[in-house]
């Protein structure tokens, strides 16, 4: 949930994170006062996430590790016998071994310290286990980081008393995802006075499970779970907020791709960068010279989590054991028979992606290619994937040619018109095609863009060769010079295509 008023919060599902807006104020450090054991204290708590909807519980410290102090709801913690406090503090036990020798330390050493000693001047972390509403393992706000009413004044995260109770495996887990938010408010907000977007700081959350080890073994972990979900539904927008379980399932396996295809650094680097969101990836793809940008790593992702086959190319699929074997269904299956012509109409949100898949009726392309002419109300680029394994973007208008064996294709249109200043229901973009049958020829070939393709505008002589995220101009010379660039085979692209491929300076 998003609200806007002196304070920005963002509240997530299974580990919920509230963030805070107060770049004009200062960060107040108080003087240090340690806590003490059975100390009682009342902390101001998130209502809508609370099991009572309560703004303030009471709670005792029932355990200081090195690195933290676990404090317990009163209101859970009175109503068990002596046996279960008794067992709930063996599981506290545990819980903070966990905390201090796997979580603590292994978070910190890559992502970078959370504030410390803080605003309360002790390195000690306030961990409260609360009682929650069921489906939420934690919450974190940063709003407790700084000198401001209704503020803990502490470095202070809170997670699910009942899963510790219950589940000892989950409630590491949700310590871990956020403790990670504890550190992003470090090193963004106060380090570097920004606000990372949620869905990429919950992306860091949600790879810190994978980043401990809590992931391994894959069958039964959280990150199962998440992809279960994923391959059920897996047309959600993935920078879009609303708080739902679809969110934490689409950021979980995008992370888990980021890191595959370009090492944890990429999540590593852009948490320390100055930038935020898709500009902070961008620009980490930029300082390592790679042709990709965040639009293409999208389209390549949408089109690994239907072919999943990295045989040909690594970045079609996933390499980790447990994810190999997830391959979405598309969300329409669509037989072209007899030559007719189609109409399709969709709307999508940023970021979202969409498969719809086409086949081909036997001899339907005898002597014919497919034309798709796209109409849309915003930026789109439209990516392909065929079952003779050809990929690429589709130019628009495109053509789909059969070299023989061509049964199936399907087409991911993604709404790239938004790049940042994502909220919790973002507005959708109309987007409709055309499907007709014509005669086959000369440049009716696949009008899939890749590098090396020649391309146009409408109308106009020169031609450009595709190199990455770039056009590089060619004279008529040149090209006379390569025999494998055929002037008869350019595509020729929209404004909005062709534009956003940027002039090469070589």
């Amino acid at each position: 949930m998003l609200l806007r008023n002196k304070k920005l919060r963002i509240f997530i599902g299974a580990a919920i994170f509230l963030a805070a807006l107060f770049l004009s104020v200062n960060i107040q450090v108080l003087p240090a006062l340690a806590d003490t054991l059975g100390q009682k204290q009342s902390f101001i708590v998130n209502s809508t996430y609370d099991k009572f909807s309560r703004t303030q519980a009471a709670a005792t410290l029932i355990h200081i590790s090195s690195k933290a102090y676990f404090y317990v709801d009163d209101r859970y913690w009175d109503n068990l016998n002596q046996i279960g406090q008794n067992d709930l503090t063996d599981k506290i036990y545990d819980l903070a071994s966990a905390f201090d020798n796997v979580i603590y330390p292994k978070e910190t050493e890559f992502w970078g310290s959370e504030p410390n000693p803080g605003i309360d001047g002790d390195p000690k972390i306030t961990i409260v286990l609360e009682q929650l509403i069921s489906g939420n393992g934690g919450y974190f706000d940063t709003i407790n980081g700084y000198a401001v009413e209704s503020s803990n004044k502490r470095e202070i995260f809170f997670a699910s008393v009942e899963a510790v109770n219950t589940n000892i495996q989950n409630a590491k887990m949700f310590l871990a995802h956020e403790f990670q938010h504890l550190i992003s408010f470090n090193q963004k907000d106060i380090l570097k006075k920004v606000t990372e977007d949620v869905w990429l700081n919950e992306l860091r959350s949600e790879y810190s499970v994978s980043l401990v080890g809590y992931n391994e073994p894959y069958v039964g972990s959280s990150l199962e779970r998440r992809a279960d979900l994923f391959t059920e539904q897996p047309s959600d927008s993935l920078t879009e907020w609303p708080n739902v379980s679809l969110d934490y399932a689409q950021i979980a396996l995008f992370g888990e791709y980021l890191v595959e295809q370009y090492g944890p650094e990429i999540l590593k680097e852009t948490l320390h960068g100055p930038y935020i969101g898709i500009e902070s990836i961008n620009n980490f793809l930029i300082s390592r010279n790679y042709k990709e940008r965040f639009s293409d790593i999208f389209g390549n992702w949408a089109i690994a989590n239907y072919i999943n086959d990295i045989s040909s190319d690594k970045k079609f699929g996933y390499t980790a054991e447990g994810l190999k074997d997830i391959k979405i269904t598309p969300l329409s299956n669509i037989n072209l028979l007899n030559q007719l012509a189609y109409s399709f109409y969709y709307s999508l949100k940023p970021w979202q992606p969409a498969w719809y898949k086409f086949n081909i009726g036997q001899s339907v392309l005898v002597s014919k290619a497919i034309k798709i002419d796209f109409f849309t109300g915003a930026y789109f680029r439209i990516f392909y994937a065929d079952n003779l394994g050809r990929t690429g973007v589709l130019s628009n208008s495109a053509y789909v040619d059969d070299p023989g064996g061509l049964t199936d294709f399907v087409i991911i249109p993604i709404n790239q018109s938004k790049v940042s200043d994502f909220g919790k229901n973002d507005t959708s973009a109309a987007f409709s095609f055309s499907i007709n049958f014509v005669d086959a020829g000369l440049g009716r070939g696949l009008s899939a863009l890749k590098d090396g393709l020649l391309i146009k505008r409408p109308n106009e002589k020169e031609m450009y060769v595709i190199d990455g995220k770039y056009k590089r101009y060619l004279n008529p010379g040149v090209i006379a010079l390569y025999g494998q660039l055929d002037p008869a085979m350019s595509i020729e692209l929209d404004d909005a295509l062709f534009n956003s491929y940027a002039a090469a300076n070589y």
